[in-house]
């Protein structure tokens, strides 16, 4: 299975329940296990369906997961501990709701933000954690569910018509292409990983392997082919880089000779696949290149100030181009006002009076900065910290068998894939963006 349940003495400070079973919180083969596995794919619904559903599904797997901590484990000697990362979430938490109440209550004047809540999400990213470790007992029925939903999904949005016009792919199940493009994306990075895994599962019988391989396989092509036809840079960008590297890990971490030759044939394919995109890539996206290469050289001779002016004023550029920049200008110099701690919810109010009024909305289009302007240098190091101790968790998990090599293949490509999306764009605070971010971090406790 994806993952191995038995357990280990390590410094991975996992758990196993207690001998006599008191610890478990369901049974397998029980329709409260399955309904657990439909509120975890409610919670990720975001990547088929934008919407906030997630929230109203954490709290479905939180509060019971609390709730039996605190009526079974927490008497246990060698029960299930946080650890220093979870207490800096806690204390993240803390710090932030703190900030955001001495604010409104001092400072009313200056407004309560917005989208300020996701910030306290770390709180829950512990429980989280230990939520689904307590209630997954076949992870599995998860994937394959996944990978059907999936393959329905892309095949909805498919649009052939499009890949031959100026028009994008079907967006319908999300609010813009630039969303869709980023679901998709995740989408495909989860499964190639899965492929491989079933292809290597020895408990598998010809008859599902068969099917579930045809199914991944065809819904891996398609989603690729929506994620070209939606036209997302940003997407295409980051796309670039998390393939190639997942490729990369499956050919390091995988011996046997067959997944070797597929993932060199694959690795083949998509460089067939970037010849015949080509032009369309560039049509879309050529611009916009030749517009950075101008912004890059007129900094090597004039000064990064100065050639931000110049291309912002400049008509001849991309729009959406010159609009990044100028969000991006006016978020840097409100941020500068303190650097090291951001200026909390009071940023909004300062927005007011940002350097570049042009762009008129206070999405910032920049993950990284969303984060900076509100909590500075201290919230991009929380986040860093977090997520690469999460990395570190899970690549340990891998190699002390509790999970399948492929589930670090995917976890790692995904991180990498969001980390790209979120230089042009704001998912930290999209559905998407949230619920990725808590199964992230949580996956890793």
């Amino acid at each position: 299975m994806l993952f191995n349940r038995q357990p280990i003495q390590s410094d991975l400070e996992l758990h196993s329940l207690s001998k006599d079973g008191a610890g478990a919180a369901i049974q397998a083969d029980t329709p409260l296990e399955f309904v657990v596995y439909a509120v975890i794919l409610v919670f990720i619904s975001a990547l088929w369906y934008e919407s906030d559903a997630y929230r109203y599904a954490a709290p479905l797997l939180v509060v019971p997961a609390l709730a039996h901590y605190l009526r079974v484990h927490r008497s246990f000697p060698d029960r299930p501990r946080i650890g220093i990362v979870g207490l800096l979430c806690v204390a993240w938490g803390l710090y932030v709701a703190a900030r955001y109440a001495y604010t409104v209550v001092a400072r009313p004047d200056v407004g309560d933000g917005t989208s300020e809540g996701i910030y306290l999400l770390p709180l829950l990213y512990p429980t989280f954690g230990y939520a689904l470790w307590l209630y997954v007992r076949r992870p599995f029925i998860i994937a394959v569910s996944f990978v059907l939903i999936s393959f329905v999904v892309v095949l909805y949005g498919a649009d052939i018509p499009s890949l031959t016009s100026v028009q994008r792919a079907d967006f319908s199940l999300h609010q813009n292409p630039i969303h869709a493009a980023g679901a998709t994306g995740m989408v495909v990075l989860c499964l190639l990983p899965f492929m491989i895994y079933v292809s290597r599962a020895k408990t598998l019988s010809e008859e599902l392997r068969l099917p579930l391989l045809g199914i991944a396989m065809l819904a891996f092509t398609i989603g690729l082919i929506n994620t070209y036809g939606l036209q997302s840079k940003g997407a295409w960008l980051a796309l670039a880089i998390a393939l190639p590297f997942q490729i990369i890990l499956m050919l390091w971490m995988h011996n046997a000779r067959a997944t070797i030759i597929s993932a060199l044939v694959l690795a083949a394919f998509l460089c067939l696949a970037l010849v015949f995109a080509w032009n369309g890539i560039w049509t879309v996206a050529g611009d916009t290149i030749n517009a950075i290469i101008l912004l890059v050289a007129n900094i090597a001779d004039i000064g990064l100030r100065q050639a931000v002016d110049h291309a912002i004023s400049d008509q001849t550029l991309p729009s959406s181009f010159r609009q990044r920049l100028v969000l991006w200008a006016s978020a840097v110099l409100i941020w500068g006002d303190n650097p090291l701690f951001g200026l909390g919810v009071a940023w909004e109010h300062i927005w007011n009076y940002r350097a570049h009024p042009q762009a008129r909305f206070n999405l910032l289009h920049n993950g990284y900065l969303e984060i900076a302007i509100r909590y500075g240098v201290v919230g991009l190091s929380f986040y860093i910290v977090l997520f690469a101790w999460a990395i570190r968790r899970v690549w340990q998990a891998s190699r002390y068998g509790l999970i399948d090599v492929t589930v670090f293949q995917a976890y790692v490509s995904i991180l990498i894939f969001f980390c790209g999306t979120i230089l042009t764009n704001s998912n930290v605070r999209l559905a998407l963006g949230e619920s990725y971010m808590m199964m992230a971090a949580g996956f890793g406790f």
